[in-house]
């Protein structure tokens, strides 16, 4: 995980900071599903896919600039294809984060529709 980070350069913090209180809020919300709570987990979700898509795009930028100074094609798109690589590691932070939220969110759906007693009509956060 360490190499992840160290690969994935600065963007990888954001994300992992947002991330954090994402699949925390969505931990909380598998353990007392409330209607109240889903904004916040829906705008936590948007913004730590905006970090990483940042981490990505500003890895990519930096690849290019760099890539754009070597005069070798085959060297050079050799860089362009590994700083793509390490790029793509925000991307794939920000993913996992998204996914383990998803976990708590359906979760906290499925024991709420449960506690509710209701039919699958009724909304049971309601």
């Amino acid at each position: 995980m360490g190499e992840a980070f160290r690969l994935g350069g600065w963007g990888m913090y954001p994300t992992l900071f947002v991330g954090i209180v994402l699949v925390i809020a969505a931990g909380r919300f598998a353990l007392a599903p409330a209607r109240g709570r889903l904004a916040p987990i829906v705008g936590l979700g948007v913004l730590v896919t905006l970090t990483s898509v940042l981490g990505f795009v500003t890895g990519m930028i930096n690849t290019t600039a760099g890539a754009g100074q070597i005069t070798d094609v085959y060297e050079r798109s050799g860089v362009i294809v590994v700083g793509f690589s390490e790029s793509l590691h925000n991307i794939g932070l920000g993913l996992c984060l998204l996914v383990m939220a998803t976990i708590g969110v359906v979760v906290g759906l499925a024991r709420g529709r449960a506690q509710s007693g209701a039919s699958e009509l009724v909304d049971p956060l309601r």
